[in-house]
Formats: structure tokens, sequence, C-alpha cells
């Protein structure tokens, strides 16, 4: 038994850009021109907020959107907490870590209409108290800057390491491995997931925006891929480790509200929450094959 990704995908893509800035406006219309989906990590302190950065070749914009273009501007991606005012969190009393958390958290939840479950850490920078407030603040994941230059999903989503981060010189690499099957199967990786992190700003920096469209053109399209946000890969994947099976592992109960996948036999099957199924192969007339989830 193994399993897949929503419709019976073997693989994921996701990405992740922090601090809201009006560079996200660009790139979103390249994401959305191929079909990605992104988590934005969002200081909600710091809308409209006006900033330069002087550690590109040349000056760099840095500048917060306002807040009344974030509804409309992030509607087709997910939203996500990067606090209040983008400080070193492990340096604060749990007080103050629990107030920049939870107050962005609200914020958020106020423009996008739904919980806001996960984040980014500030500057990347994290510890074990950190974690614990985090825990009691309602977030479900959090994503660090530490790149594992592999495609695994976290035992712990509050340690999520994501693959690389954009531009970086093994991208390029990485991104051959994901696309090609053989490589990705020896990577071994348990619901393999290519996750790439940065900020907008840098297209600018950099001068790659280019660079960033024709890496889209690459990873999308992809009919074995599913492409979703963080937030949906974190509920997805906890609904799978949620799962009951029999001792022979031929009849599954689902929990969880979330509808999973799964390949027993050869044969994919799809296990709606609160199901209970038998995993055994049907007549030929009524199998599912990949092919019918595209």
């Amino acid at each position: 038994m193994k399993p897949l990704f929503k419709d019976g995908k073997t693989k994921c893509f996701t990405l992740s850009f922090d601090d809201g800035v009006s560079q996200d406006v660009r790139l979103i219309g390249i994401f959305d021109r191929y079909d990605l989906k992104c988590t934005f990590n969002l200081n909600s302190g710091m809308f409209g907020h006006k900033a330069s950065r002087n550690d590109f070749p040349n000056p760099v914009q840095n500048d917060r959107l306002p807040l009344d273009v974030i509804r409309e501007t992030y509607r087709n991606h997910e939203i996500a907490v990067h606090t209040l005012t983008h400080p070193k969190l492990q340096y604060l009393t749990k007080e103050a870590i629990a107030h920049e958390v939870l107050e962005d958290r609200k914020n958020l939840e106020q423009i996008a209409g739904y919980p806001v479950t996960g984040m980014a850490y500030p500057h990347g920078t994290y510890d074990e108290t950190v974690l614990e407030v985090l825990k009691n603040c309602g977030i479900r994941y959090a994503r660090t800057t530490e790149p594992t230059w592999a495609f695994s999903v976290p035992r712990d989503f509050l340690r999520w390491h994501p693959t690389v981060h954009f531009g970086d010189e093994r991208m390029e690499r990485m991104t051959r491995r994901f696309l090609d099957e053989a490589s990705l199967n020896r990577d071994n990786s348990w619901l393999p997931v290519y996750y790439v992190w940065g900020h907008s700003y840098e297209l600018d920096g950099n001068q790659s925006w280019g660079q960033m469209e024709e890496f889209c053109r690459k990873v999308s399209g992809l009919k074995d891929t599913w492409y979703a946000t963080n937030g949906e890969i974190e509920r997805y994947v906890t609904a799978v480790r949620g799962l009951i099976f029999t001792a022979d592992e031929k009849t599954v109960t689902n929990p969880s509200a979330e509808p999973v996948w799964l390949l027993s036999d050869g044969e994919v099957f799809r296990v709606d929450g609160g199901e209970t199924k038998k995993l055994e192969k049907k007549p030929a007339s009524q199998v599912y094959t990949l092919e019918g989830f595209r």
C-alpha cells in the first residue's frame, strides 16, 4: 500500500514567498498564468510600509502592499502568518511572541475569511520556546529557511524545511530531479514535495524575472503533479498519517474530513472522510486508474 496525493497524483509542487511586498503583484501574475499555488506570509503590522534595500547591485524598493489591496491581490492563493512586525522571535518573551503571532493571525483572518493556521519564521529563526507558543496559538505548520535539497515532508510541520530557495545555484539540479521520474524514485521520499521559497523583491534585485518565468513554465502542467498551497499539503498529509488500517492492510478507516488516495496492488482507491473501505481489486470495468484522475 502506498499513499498518493489528491486525485491520485504521485508528487506535489508548492511555493512560499514572504513579506507581502509590491513585487508580489507581478509574481502572482506569473503564478496564475501557469496555474501554480503559493502561500504568501504577511506582516499585517507593516502593511503600506515604504522601504528600500541596498544589499543588491542596485537599490531595490521593498514597499509593503497596503491593506486595501491585500484581499484582491492574494485571492487565488493562501495567506499565512509572518508576525506583526517581523522580529527575531527567539529573543522575545512568550507573551511578546504570542502577541506577534496571534494579532497577525487575527488580522489576516479578517481579510481572508478563513482560518489562518500557517506561518513562516521571520528571519528563519526559532527555538523550543517559539515552537511551544506557536502550538498554543493554533499554528499548524511553520516554514524555516533551512534547505533540505530533497523532496520530503516533515515529521513535525512546525519545522517545515523547504527544498531550496529560489535562485539558489542548486535549484536547477533539484528541478531536473523533480521532473525525472527515475531520479525522483531514487530519492525515495514518502509523498514527494518540491518546495521553493523566496522574496519577490529579490527578483528585482537579481534581475531574475525571466528565470522565474522559465522555471514556472518548466514545473507547470505536469499530469502527475498536485499543485497545492502549504496549508493544503499539511492538511492532506495529516489526514494520511491519521488513517487506521487493519493488520493485513486490506481495510482502512479515514477518521478525518479530508478525502485521501491510496495505491494498493496497482489500483487507486479514494477513501472519503469518515469512510471505511476495503482495498480490494474490482472487476476491470470498475477500476479507477491514475489516467482517470487527470
